[in-house]
This record gives structure tokens, sequence and C-alpha cells, in this order.
């Protein structure tokens, strides 16, 4: 696998919070006005039964505010999915989202009591991504697979990792040859904070992509090329 040709296909960030938002005809137009003035386009609007979704087409980007019937927690989910740009500027737009919602939605006693980052990758190999993985990192033979009795299109490898003392988030680390392409690798590290914040504390967007995008890039990559 070559790490210099790493494209990530997808970024996305996640919070979990209560009160809930309330989102009705109002606060979503208000919400809309409010990432004009931060400078985000978009190109749809829909309204669900406890839902707003915002939607923009190039470079594609995903906005969710949600508050589903009968549950105290809302949500407030971004997605960069196949972004075809670098992670700064989804970054960017994460903490201008963010400043809006707070603008509309401006409860005092706001709790975030969960969020999730997820980054996917693809990177290049010089063989059959699968062969690299089972071969290659983890020194097994092409026969052992005979067993299954069918030839083998891809596979891949899946970790979790729970919190530690000093270390909150869940990691899940996904490894997989791509089946659309398999001379690529997949990759898939995922970052949960289950544990509650005090109250008030910033979404701090910024942070958490940063802190995922790091892993993503040391730990995954030392694993796969067998470093320790």
């Amino acid at each position: 696998m070559r790490p210099q040709t790493r494209r990530q296909i997808h970024m996305g960030i996640n919070f979990v919070m209560v009160p809930s938002p309330t989102v009705n005809q109002a606060t979503g137009l208000a919400f809309q006005n409010a990432l004009i003035q931060q400078s985000i386009e978009f190109d749809q609007v829909n309204y669900g039964e406890d839902n707003l979704k915002i939607v923009r087409g190039q470079p594609p980007l995903q906005i969710v505010v949600a508050s589903p019937t009968n549950q105290s927690t809302g949500q407030l989910l971004i997605i960069g999915p196949h972004p075809a740009r670098h992670l700064e500027s989804f970054i960017q737009e994460t903490e201008f989202i963010v400043e809006a919602f707070e603008s509309v939605w401006t409860s005092q006693q706001r709790q975030i009591i969960k969020r999730d980052v997820t980054i996917r990758d693809l990177y290049e190999t010089d063989q059959h991504a699968f062969q690299e993985l089972w071969e290659t990192r983890l020194g097994q033979s092409e026969d052992s697979l005979a067993v299954f009795g069918r030839k083998v299109l891809g596979g891949g490898l899946r970790f979790v990792m729970p919190p530690e003392p000093g270390k909150p988030a869940q990691i899940e680390v996904k490894i997989e040859s791509y089946l659309k392409d398999t001379s690529k690798v997949f990759v898939e590290t995922q970052f949960t904070w289950p544990a509650p914040t005090p109250p008030d504390v910033s979404f701090e967007p910024r942070a958490r992509l940063c802190e995922v995008d790091d892993y993503a890039k040391k730990e995954v990559i030392d694993f796969i090329r067998g470093e320790k």
C-alpha cells in the first residue's frame, strides 16, 4: 500500500444533545439564513416529520438537524460524502455550520451527550488489495482460503477498541479491499465519545476531526505497514 496516495472519500461528524432542538418552519428558515450569513451554500432543503435536511451538490455536503418524536435528545449531523476536497475545507465548514446552529438554537442548558467522527479513505496498492492484506500483511497463504470452496473476491479486518482512562473515545477501524476497485485498500476510522460533556461545552468540531485524521494517518497506517 502506498500511503502517499491517500484519497478521502467520506468525512462526517455527529452530535447528540439535550435538550432536543425544535425543528419547524420558523427555525428551519432561521437556520438557512444563518448558514447564508456564514457563506455556506446549499441546493436543497427538505423537511421531514422530525428533521431538517440541507443538501449541496458540489462540493457535496449534507446537514441534518433532527428532533425525534418522543425523545429528549436531538442531533446535528454534518457529512461530506465523496468530498473531493481537503479535510481542512470540511473542518472550516463544520465550524461555520456549528456557529449557525448555535445562533438559532440558543439553549443555555445544552449538553452534548455523545459525538462521533467517521473518516473513510482509499489507498493505491501494487497488487490486489486483499492479497496485500492477507498474504503480505498477515503472512497467510492463498491456499488457506481454499476451505471456503469459492474464489474470495475481497475481505478485510475490523478492530474495536473501548475507551480507557485518559482516552475517552471508542475507536473502530475497518481495513478492507475495495470491492469496486480491488487495486485499492479501503480504510474507515471512527471515533465515538460516549460520555456526556459538562453543560455548555463547545461542539469543538475541529479538535474531533483532527484527532481522528491524525490517528488514521499514523496508527492505522503503521498497522497496515506492519510497523511497531
